[in-house]
């Protein structure tokens, strides 16, 4: 039994074996029917070889013919097909061109998977394209060419569709590949000229600053048929070692900026006569403009002002400078200016700051396009104090008014009180200023009527005030209910306002004394 289970073991390791052998066996004939194919492949490449005369072919392998064909580049033979390969093989311009009866270039390409070789002899120039041992290998089915044909095709319409000049350029500036539109320009500025090579540099976009790709660059260039230069907005892509360039038109942008730049000019100007300070901030709260005036009333420096400070930096300023309020507590001055802020928004901000020095700014805040601000600072001291002066004039001037024994009401042209003594409220016991402004003509005679007894005179000055020719002074003497009498005096004022006074009578006075005097005798 045992003997039995080892043969069986055996049988099945023999087995196991040489199943292992005939799968070897087999991979080795695939391997080797693959390397033969591959080899086939190769031997079977079609060669690329070129023969120029100076810069023009005089003869090409069908292959090469093709491939010369298929270059999108313009110009002389020889500078199309150094176009094409400069890429790919530094320097081969300058080699090309210097090489002589006795030069031999043998070079491979900066990937590694092509090796080139240029020999001249005779005034002619051999160039050959092999492919380099590592690249070497089983060529693309049929199916997998047309692919990559009908994907180059795709990326050939897109680029000759293109509205903005695209090219690509080495880092010593030579253009190795452009569009349809780059070589429209290049021809434009040639004067409608096929030039000797459709690769001419356009803009001059070389060295660091231009390659560091770390913005727009603004370039020029002058078309023949064209007075003004074109401008651009170049913008640079690396690609390996080689650049990408695009160049957006920048026409449109920079003519919209001069205007801009005009507009901005023209406001500054304008505002340098003005006597009121004004500040503009931009939506991000940053001083964007201001003009002399701002720094002649608020003292600030003008490197301080053109360091575009925030509206809270700029606040601070003038705070630390004494030009606004003090605040009592600082915590609520931050609120307000913050409602500050908020305030100029809505175009709802309007002050008048008094400072410790004695002069008086009129602060206000108005909304801008765009989510800017303006803010106006206009010194009023003057007006203030003017207005201060007035105020201490008539409040003088009212109380010697009031000092009169006279009882004197003023009447607007309109008919309406506008100043009145406190005799005038004494006697007719009354307080017009409680009503100035609103009592009319009508309604004191009105009044005067109630305390008097009937007489014309109150018709007679009522015809008075509402005449509006020229008018002459006149004065009656009216009887209180009470029997004093009283002497009525009714002028007519510049501008055609009126003027109403009474006051007791002499008769009046002198019988009131004899009235007190004789119980006394008595």
């Amino acid at each position: 039994m045992d003997a039995l289970s080892l043969t069986q073991a055996a049988t099945l390791i023999v087995a196991a074996l040489l199943t292992s052998v005939a799968a070897l066996i087999l991979v080795t004939r695939t391997l080797r029917e693959a390397a033969t194919s591959a080899t086939v492949a190769v031997a079977d490449a079609p060669e690329v070889v070129f023969l120029f005369d100076g810069e023009t072919l005089v003869d090409a392998s069908p292959a090469a013919f093709r491939l010369l064909n298929a270059t999108p580049l313009r110009g002389s033979d020889i500078s199309r097909l150094v176009g094409f390969l400069a890429p790919r093989f530094p320097d081969l311009h300058d080699k090309v061109m210097a090489s002589n009866e006795l030069d031999a270039l043998d070079m491979v390409s900066s990937d590694g998977l092509t090796r080139l070789r240029v020999g001249v002899g005779g005034g002619r120039m051999r160039m050959r394209l092999d492919d380099t041992p590592a690249e070497q290998g089983p060529c693309p089915d049929r199916h997998t060419f047309l692919a990559l044909t009908d994907e180059v095709s795709v990326h050939r319409q897109i680029e000759a569709a293109m509205p903005v000049p695209v090219w690509r350029q080495l880092a010593d500036g030579r253009v190795t590949w452009a569009n349809a539109t780059y070589l429209d320009l290049a021809r434009q500025t040639a004067g409608n000229e096929e030039p000797e090579t459709g690769l001419t540099r356009l803009f001059d976009v070389t060295g660091p600053a231009a390659l560091a790709s770390v913005g727009a660059l603004r370039e020029q260039i002058q078309l023949a048929n064209e007075e003004q230069p074109r401008w651009f907005d170049c913008i640079a892509q690396p690609h390996g070692s080689d650049f990408l360039f695009t160049a957006i038109p920048a026409d449109r942008i920079l003519h919209a900026e001069r205007k801009l730049r005009n507009f901005v000019d023209t406001l500054t100007q304008t505002f340098a006569h003005l006597d009121v300070g004004l500040a503009i901030f931009d939506r991000s709260r940053r001083l964007t403009l201001f003009n002399p005036a701002l720094t002649d009333l608020l003292g600030l420096p003008p490197e301080y002002l053109i360091s575009h400070p925030s509206l809270s930096q700029f606040l601070d300023q003038l705070r630390d400078q004494q030009l606004m309020p003090e605040p009592k507590n600082y915590r609520t001055w931050r609120q307000k200016m913050s409602e500050l802020e908020a305030a100029t928004v809505d175009g709802s901000y309007f002050e008048t700051w008094a400072l410790t020095d004695g002069r008086t700014y009129r602060v206000t805040g108005r909304p801008h396009p765009d989510g800017a601000v303006a803010f106006s600072f206009e010194d009023i001291s003057s007006e203030i104090s003017l207005s201060r002066q007035y105020r201490t004039d008539l409040q003088t001037s009212q109380a010697v008014f009031d000092g009169l024994d006279e009882a004197i009401a003023v009447f607007s042209p309109a008919g309406y009180l506008t100043l009145s003594n406190e005799t005038y409220a004494d006697m007719w016991d009354c307080d017009p200023s409680a009503t100035l402004g609103e009592t009319s003509f009508l309604d004191a005679t009105r009044r005067w009527q109630e305390f008097c007894a009937p007489t014309p005179v109150w018709g007679d000055a009522r015809d008075f005030a509402a005449t509006m020719s020229e008018r002459s002074n006149w004065t009656a003497e009216v009887r209180l209910q009470d029997g004093r009498r009283l002497s009525c005096r009714f002028e007519a004022l510049p501008g055609g306002a009126t003027l109403a006074a009474f006051a007791e009578s002499a008769v009046t006075t002198l019988t009131l004394t004899q009235a007190r005097l004789e119980p006394a005798r008595a």
